[in-house]
């Protein structure tokens, strides 16, 4: 079995590159949709991911991301590891583990400290990444509220709220920027990310709706509309301030619909979704102060989807 990156797949291997995706209920994947996202500006890493081949068939994945990170002590790349993957014949060979070895050791070459990833805790994979000496250091806390429960209310006076379109996709990107100026985590987003996100149809942008009060943008929200519930899986505002009428035109749109997110709901603190973090020069790592773990912890950590990074 030969570890290679994207590139130095031989050209045969197109077909089982994107099985490994279809195998594992993504739409298939390929080097030229890859190279479309390289061309956009997704910070994927230098050489995109690592992959598992054995007689011409691509066994297993590991794509990974170069992110910025800012914490207590400044700006810095960190290591996200995208998207692990096995062929499901290929299973109980220590391949993902291999995989994942070969990526940390990428990173270390590249001066990255730390290395993080998002997985779930019912899944078989959190075990595997905890025996690599990852530890769960974010969980996203999750709200909902019953249709039918309460008042729908009106948009508020003042305010427009508004679906978004292809051309809103800068709009969209100054919002994240402003909200985020004061914030930790995975901050700023890489620049293009809306419309790149658009186009590769990951996050259509007419799945935001933005609030505005008059004419002036002052937040936006992702959204999953579904015959019986409302789906929210980011919410940004210019201002605390503004956090109020959002989630009044957020349950406004939800009517009588289940709705995931805001005020007058059952709050969760937690989620089966877990960010997950390994130092990568060293467990004394965890013993020193203002790490990005620690930044995880601050009410200062932003956890905005992009997707989840």
């Amino acid at each position: 079995m030969r570890i290679l990156t994207l590139d130095e797949l031989p050209e045969p291997s197109a077909l089982p590159l994107a099985a490994l995706k279809w195998l594992d209920g993504d739409a298939p994947q390929d080097r030229p949709f890859f190279g479309r996202l390289r061309r956009g500006g997704f910070p994927a890493s230098p050489y995109f991911g690592v992959y598992a081949v054995d007689g011409g068939e691509v066994l297993g994945r590991v794509e990974t991301l170069h992110l910025d990170f800012t914490g207590a002590g400044g700006r810095g790349k960190v290591l996200g590891v995208a998207d692990v993957g096995t062929r499901p014949d290929a299973g109980r060979r220590g391949i993902a583990r291999t995989l994942i070895a070969d990526v940390h050791r990428r990173a270390r070459a590249a001066g990255l400290a730390w290395s993080f990833l998002w997985t779930r805790r019912s899944w078989g994979a959190h075990t595997l990444y905890e025996d690599l000496g990852y530890r769960d250091v974010y969980s996203p806390p999750s709200a909902l509220r019953a249709p039918g429960t309460s008042r729908v209310p009106a948009i508020p006076r003042g305010f427009r709220w508004r679906k978004a379109g292809p051309s809103d996709a800068p709009r969209l990107e100054a919002l994240l920027k402003v909200s985020t100026v004061d914030r930790w985590g995975f901050v700023p987003r890489a620049a293009g990310s809306f419309r790149l996100r658009h186009r590769m149809g990951w996050r259509p942008l007419e799945s935001h709706r933005i609030l505005c009060e008059g004419s002036r943008p002052v937040g936006f929200a992702y959204v999953t509309p579904q015959p019986f519930s409302l789906g929210v899986h980011e919410i940004v505002v210019r201002d605390p301030a503004y956090s109020p009428p959002m989630l009044d035109a957020l349950q406004h749109e939800a009517g009588r619909r289940w709705l995931a997110i805001g005020r007058g709901f059952a709050v969760y603190g937690s989620h089966h979704a877990t960010l997950m973090a390994l130092p990568l020069t060293g467990t004394g790592a965890w013993r020193s102060r203002d790490t990005p773990p620690d930044a995880c912890q601050d009410p200062r950590f932003s956890c905005h989807r992009g997707d989840m990074f």
